[in-house]
């Protein structure tokens, strides 16, 4: 081969490593370089170029982990110390609280030690004697590949709200008011926030709707997965005709591509065409992808933050987990993301201190000091605990002010 070709080759070589680092590792470095050669060449080339890397990327880790364990992210407590954390953290006067069921790993031959059992989360929020309100579990949603795992989150919706905010460019809206899209948890809930984790697409990446607090940020799709925030403080997630008659009784909507799992059963273009939940890649593309998803009683919900997964292998963890309908949330490696938050022995307000899963890059100040620019979700500590259930959503009286003003 002449010099120049050997020259050549090395450079691109050196390129692509350091273009797959800054994309991995700089923070913002991925997204602003997608969004900047989109706005030259248009979606379908970079859509192309995403698919391209992310499957030599995939085969590359087939052969590589083929012998490997399955993949953790963290290790997880025997059973004892597991029941003795709630005990610890209900304390002896404490509200009766029961982890979610354990369930089955989908395919044992992946699976991991702790795939399927329920670890209790900390919750700085928690006042002494409050009960537990977070659990988290792994899954192992593919056999084809040990290091596709999500790290799920079980969530009591009884004792803790969820919220929207929105972001301060994301979903675009030329008819939102600044003031109206803060980009932060709203002071007032500083106190009693849990944690915080990613939205849905960007507005250009399939027009999903979204309302809060009487905001159309944009119109609601019938195609499309929609995450009701009602009143009450009860969430459903289900196709837009289905939810449609509440819409009055809503506080807040997000629309996702159409539901990963609804009423128990997999989209069935999961098993066809896959190509609707990636926005700009297909649904086949190997890649860290989020959920939100609930269970069949409305008193559970799902935050699932897969690493190496398609949409089928999301949809089937989640819905092993325990959700009866689920959402996809956004995808790519810089986007999905679960914080949890603390406070200062000094009486300071809530930092981020840790992620779900590692390698997600954050910022203490994230949702709560620094505005995001995308939408995004968060937990609150409700007090006192209110009982919720799928029957009844939420009542045209129940007038939680969700949106902080």
């Amino acid at each position: 081969m002449p010099e120049r070709a050997l020259r050549c080759a090395a450079i691109c070589a050196i390129a692509v490593e350091a273009l797959w680092y800054g994309i991995h590792e700089v923070r913002g470095f991925g997204p602003a370089l997608a969004d900047g050669v989109r706005a030259v060449v248009g979606p379908a080339p970079v859509a192309w170029a995403e698919d391209v890397a992310y499957g030599v990327a995939d085969r590359l880790n087939r052969a590589i982990y083929r012998h490997a364990a399955p993949k953790t992210f963290w290790e997880p407590p025997p059973a004892a110390v597991a029941a003795e954390a709630v005990k610890s953290a209900e304390g002896p006067e404490a509200e009766p609280v029961t982890s979610p069921a354990s369930f089955q790993p989908p395919f044992p031959e992946v699976a991991a030690t702790g795939d399927g059992v329920w670890t209790p989360i900390a919750d700085s929020a928690a006042r002494p004697g409050e009960a537990q309100v977070l659990w988290k579990s792994v899954v192992h949603p593919d056999p084809k590949r040990v290091f596709a795992a999500i790290a799920v989150v079980a969530i009591d919706l009884g004792r803790v709200d969820l919220r929207l905010v929105a972001g301060t460019k994301e979903p675009f809206s030329p008819d939102i008011p600044a003031e109206r899209r803060p980009g932060l948890v709203p002071g007032g809930h500083a106190a009693e926030l849990v944690a915080a984790f990613n939205g849905g697409f960007k507005a250009m990446h399939g027009h999903y709707g979204m309302m809060l607090d009487g905001d159309t940020f944009l119109p609601p799709r019938d195609r499309a997965c929609t995450i009701a925030l009602y009143r009450s403080g009860a969430v459903r997630i289900r196709t837009w005709p289905e939810l449609r008659d509440g819409e009055a009784r809503m506080a807040a909507y997000r629309q996702t591509p159409p539901c990963l799992v609804e009423q128990g059963e997999l989209h069935h273009a999961l098993y066809d065409s896959n190509r609707d939940w990636g926005a700009t890649v297909s649904g086949e593309t190997v890649i860290r992808r989020s959920a939100l998803g609930v269970d069949a009683t409305g008193k559970l919900l799902f935050y699932g933050l897969g690493e190496a997964v398609t949409a089928r292998s999301l949809a089937r963890g989640m819905k092993a987990a325990g959700a009866h309908d689920v959402a996809e949330l956004d995808v790519n490696h810089a986007y999905p993301r679960f914080l949890l938050y603390a406070r200062g022995a000094d009486g300071a307000g809530p930092r981020a201190s840790s992620a779900l899963i590692p390698d997600v890059q954050f910022k203490p100040e994230e949702y709560v000091a620094e505005p995001a620019q995308r939408d995004f979700f968060y937990l609150r500590r409700r007090r006192p605990p209110a009982p919720l259930g799928i029957a009844d959503p939420a009542p045209e009286s129940d007038v939680l002010d969700r949106g902080g003003r």
